[in-house]
């Protein structure tokens, strides 16, 4: 089948890591033909870098006729109004997380792709990774019995940058979706939240060497949460996120009757899982077959969906369920009462990598 041609909306930080993949590994099934962003000399310098035949703006890559697929790597405050407008330009959109700022706006973005028959996929697809997908295969096989609960810690070293705390939302919304979702793809969809995210800080001191050092910039949000959660596998599970620490430390465990897995990161697509078991511990390399292939491995597999007829791993659904779960983190404690969700996910099975990726 013929690849599916793909646009890049956003050229910052985190668009080479995307490239990289997108024009080498996952060919088979993308194309990536446009990169785009407001400053068109970005635009064109990632895409001479990549080989990429277009650049331009956002406006010309969604009047492009012959891109059917869009990428939306704008800002976190920006995805609502970028999604809306690739899925008004009758583009499918994968887009990074979160899915929005709000309920109200994910659910327009999944009505409006749902009204004209588009697809939604995102970037919370680190589960289609060798790690995690190990991962799943070891509990499905009962390497630790019946799983009873999970941990995950998820930090960044954020303390005081102004950015992080305005554009990225927190370690919650940006971090969160991954170890969530990790969670969610072992145990299956969270059923219920109650949390402790009160908000600590008000204000916060710019670095000693910026040129703001000895001001202070408002923040807005809760910038260290914990959160308890009932998955739909009768499991329980906890969830600490924060930008407030000085690293950056992730550790995910799920504590079963016979064992204890430790996860791989869940902010990533590779790496070994610890399985620790009465007669002793072992580290079993995430080489089994699986891809560690990196970002653009959600793309590649939506591509392939979309050839296929099919919905993707990563689409829409789950997208929603993640951002469902983490307001309701900061809903339950500014309520203090344990929220029950009304989204779900239908929690897909193995990813299937026969052609998925170049050899």
């Amino acid at each position: 089948m013929k690849p599916v041609k793909t646009g890049l909306a956003g050229c910052g930080a985190i668009a080479p890591a995307y490239l990289q993949n997108l024009t080498s590994t996952l060919k088979p099934w993308v194309e990536v033909t446009f990169c785009a962003d407001l400053v068109p000399e970005a635009a064109r310098s990632r895409a001479e870098a990549f080989g990429i035949p277009k650049s331009g703006t956002f406006d010309e890559l969604l009047a492009d006729p012959e891109v059917e697929l869009v990428i939306n790597l704008t800002p976190a405050p920006a995805h609502h109004q970028a999604s809306l407008a690739i899925l008004d330009a009758g583009k499918h959109l994968f887009t990074e997380k979160p899915l929005a700022l709000s309920r109200a706006h994910g659910r327009e973005i999944l009505d409006r792709a749902r009204t004209a028959g588009l697809r939604v996929a995102g970037a919370s697809d680190t589960f289609l990774g060798a790690g995690l997908q190990l991962s799943r295969r070891l509990i499905d096989e009962g390497a630790i019995g019946t799983p009873l609960a999970a941990t995950s810690l998820v930090s960044i070293p954020a303390y005081n940058r102004e950015r992080y705390h305005s554009v990225f939302h927190g370690a919650l919304l940006d971090l969160g979706p991954y170890y969530l979702t990790g969670l969610a793809y072992l145990l299956g969809p969270i059923r219920k939240v109650a949390s402790a995210a009160d908000q600590r800080f008000r204000e916060k001191p710019h670095p000693a060497d910026s040129d703001k050092a000895g001001t202070t910039f408002p923040v807005k949000i809760p910038t260290t949460v914990a959160a308890a959660l009932d998955f739909a596998d009768g499991s329980v599970g906890s969830l600490i996120a924060s930008c407030d620490v000085h690293g950056y430390f992730p550790r995910t465990e799920i504590l079963g009757t016979e064992g204890v897995l430790v996860l791989p990161d869940c902010n990533g697509y590779a790496g070994a899982a610890v399985l620790r078991r009465p007669k002793g511990e072992e580290s079993i390399a995430a080489d089994q077959g699986f891809a560690a292939k990196g970002r653009g491995l959600g793309v590649a597999e939506m591509a392939r969906a979309l050839r296929n007829g099919t919905d993707p791993m990563a689409g829409g659904e789950l997208l929603f369920h993640l951002l469902d779960a983490m307001l309701a983190v900061h809903d339950a404690s500014r309520e203090n009462r344990r929220l029950t969700l009304e989204s779900t996910w239908d929690r897909p099975g193995l990813l299937d990598l026969d052609g998925l990726t170049a050899s």
